[in-house]
């Protein structure tokens, strides 16, 4: 088993700040979708970038709910 390490405030922010530079392309788009990407697994075979699956299941559930809305809302209404 490897010895714990301690180290200083200063080299944590900088190794941070490594892996957050060699992780990303900078670009602001990535910075907003990066909460919602899969932190276990990255990159699928292609190199595309994997949503996290409560991501996808939210959506899936915004759609069902915005479908029975227009659906009973038109029934009830009428149309």
């Amino acid at each position: 088993m490897r010895e714990l390490e301690t180290i200083t405030l200063e080299e944590a922010r900088v190794r941070l700040l490594t892996a957050f530079r060699k992780s990303r392309d900078g670009s602001f788009l990535e910075t907003l979708e990066r909460p919602f990407l899969n932190p276990v697994e990255q990159r699928d075979d292609k190199g595309r970038r994997k949503l996290h699956t409560l991501l996808v299941v939210a959506v899936v559930l915004v759609a069902l709910a915005g479908t029975s809305a227009a659906v009973f809302g038109l029934h009830i209404w009428g149309a």
